[in-house]
């Protein structure tokens, strides 16, 4: 028989912000109306990472958010408020704080995989990049320029510099020299920030040289970031990896944030199944499971890619922006994280996953996700727990529906490829 078992009293930690996104939402302009910001809202996405935003007309396009965008002429005046063009990224991340969610800045350039590369080379002064980042740090959390009062607290620095030549047409070295200016520069203008990055695309590749040299230069790094795209929920365990790396360097105050993440089954030939899989109900599960596991393990933040509109997004469809069925998997995480203080629990059973939260007010929540091509009975205790509890299905044809009401101490049938949101009564 398989088995789960939630120990409420024993109790190991918050509910870390597993439902983070790259991109917000799309609010309805005065022509062509569609939209998913009241789904958003409802959601409680708790982040949203400005990455590859210029990839969107919704967003407004090549105008938005990317250094070159917001100032267009490398030779202006940096301290001049007229040499920035704010407009269209000042609406976009606008729409992202009116719908309830942190904005998580990229201060870069959008990844270009076309022939030729336009903004991605180093930029040719690496000081005035630095003070460009204050002055736009400024606008949005300081009002500088008829700017804002936002909170944003995380600030990353690049994106994928590893990945060459998509990313960073330098050097190893140059990207170092140009991250140290960058960071110390940021650090010293805003310390109550945290100022971080670089985003590598493979934890491995460059992290160990650039970690070694921080530590070498005594460099500040708030929080690493780093990306994983798999197949299997047990792949987020090599952010124990990532986690003994950034302690063995020194950085063990470093927050470790996985802030791309989705299933490829991979690059080359078989990606249009990648593609097919992530707005399945077996995408649903996957991702459910890979938030649970994340939920298990020393990762401070996991940002999904990709919320914008677009082949990546399971959670809302490219053409209605309605709801898919991985957007359920985000609701069912968002009642663990409103409750706040994350659970122990035993589970045995055939690809199931689960994690649990207690709210102050004694509430309680069992998010159970099953990744495989079999279901079947599983018994659940929660000793301690409510008498009755909500049963909410995502499944290949349920999407976050209420199928009843569930007993503690008997079974439940978990279907396969299913997410299973048990919510007390």
């Amino acid at each position: 028989m398989e088995r789960i078992f939630v120990d409420l009293a024993a109790t190991h930690g918050p509910v870390k912000p597993m439902h983070a996104v790259n991109n917000g939402p799309i609010r309805s302009m005065s022509v062509q109306c569609r939209q998913n910001f009241p789904e958003w809202v409802e959601a409680g996405i708790p982040y949203a990472r400005t990455h590859d935003s210029t990839l969107n007309h919704g967003y407004g396009g090549e105008n938005t958010v990317d250094i070159d965008a917001v100032f267009p002429n490398f030779d202006a005046d940096e301290t001049d408020p007229a040499s920035y063009d704010f407009p269209v990224t000042d609406k976009y991340l606008t729409t992202i704080n009116d719908a309830g969610t942190e904005v998580f800045y990229r201060l870069g350039s959008t990844i270009e995989h076309w022939e030729k590369k336009y903004r991605v080379h180093p930029p040719k002064d690496f000081a005035k990049w630095a003070r460009i980042c204050e002055h736009i740090i400024r606008h949005y959390t300081e009002g500088w320029a008829d700017g804002f009062h936002y909170k944003i607290t995380y600030w990353e620095i690049w994106n994928e510099p590893d990945g060459y030549p998509a990313c960073w047409t330098g050097t190893k070295e140059q990207f170092f020299d140009f991250f140290e200016i960058a960071a110390r520069h940021l650090k010293a203008c805003f310390p109550h920030l945290k100022i971080g990055g670089p985003a590598m695309s493979t934890p491995r590749a460059w992290s160990e040289d650039f970690l070694a040299e921080m530590q070498r230069r005594q460099l500040p790094l708030d929080f690493f970031s780093w990306h994983r795209y798999c197949q299997q929920p047990e792949d987020m365990d090599r952010s124990q990896k990532v986690r003994e790396m950034l302690d063995s360097y020194g950085f063990t105050e470093t927050e470790s944030i996985c802030n791309e993440w989705n299933y490829v089954e991979s690059w080359t030939e078989n990606f249009i199944n990648s593609i097919e899989f992530i707005h399945s109900h077996r995408g649903a599960a996957f991702t459910a499971a890979c938030m649970i596991r994340a939920q298990n393990n020393p990762i401070d933040m996991l940002m999904y890619y990709d919320a914008q509109p677009g082949i990546w997004n399971g959670l809302f469809n490219y053409y209605t922006l309605r709801p898919e069925k991985t957007y359920f998997v985000f609701h069912a995480f968002n009642v663990l994280y409103r409750l706040g203080t994350s659970v122990k629990v035993a589970c045995e059973g055939e690809g199931l996953h689960t994690a649990a939260a207690r709210g102050e007010d004694g509430r309680t929540a069992v998010m159970i996700a099953r990744f495989s091509e079999t279901g079947g009975d599983v018994r659940i205790e929660i000793p301690g727990g409510a008498e009755r509890y909500a049963v909410i299905c995502t499944d290949a044809k349920r999407s976050g529906e209420n199928i009843g009401e569930f007993v503690p101490g008997d079974t439940l049938f978990v279907p396969e490829n299913s997410v299973i949101l048990l919510k007390s009564l």
